[in-house]
């Protein structure tokens, strides 16, 4: 199994895919990998493995991953021994996933007015219906499991998020 899992997760228009691109952009130069479904970044120097697609659409990371890719992604961590993995996203952020590996588990909040101003500045177009079950889905995680919280509202509090991810990685 990696030596270290974080899983990054939060309701739409958390800034998580956002933090993602920091992070990318900390640990350049990054090559693509592919296993099976999985598919993501890897730096070779730091041993770390950035899953999911990133390129210049709204939605990226493991949204841009299989519906299937769960059981291919937990196979892939067994082959990685000694590595650093981190994701975040709706696809490999779920409780299934978390019952059967064992990872940091980081929820990224906003308050409200702020969530709707991001929805607003990338003109999605997510239903009432979608968000209220990503809603759910977190207020379940965080009831049953041990997570690190933190609130995702000003650029500030992003590099506070960065930073603290950075040191788990290293």
């Amino acid at each position: 199994m990696a030596e270290r899992i974080i899983a990054i997760g939060g309701v739409p228009a958390t800034g998580k895919t956002t933090l993602m691109r920091k992070i990318i952009k900390y640990y350049m130069p990054l090559k693509t990998f592919k296993y099976k479904l999985v598919r993501g970044l890897y730096n070779k120097n730091k041993n770390i493995y950035i899953i999911g697609i990133y390129n210049d659409e709204l939605f990226s990371g493991t949204d841009k991953l299989s519906m299937a890719v769960q059981p291919n992604f937990i196979e892939f961590l067994s082959k990685i021994k000694n590595s650093k993995v981190i994701f975040e996203g709706d696809r490999l952020f779920n409780q299934s996933l978390f019952d059967e590996i064992e990872c940091k588990k980081i929820i990224l909040q906003a308050e409200k007015n702020i969530i709707n101003q991001r929805h607003i500045k990338r003109n999605d177009s997510q239903t009432e219906k979608f968000l209220k079950a990503k809603k759910t889905k977190i207020k379940n995680i965080l009831e049953n499991n041990d997570v690190l919280l933190y609130n995702n509202n000003t650029e500030d509090d992003s590099k506070i998020i960065l930073n603290d991810i950075i040191k788990l990685l290293n």
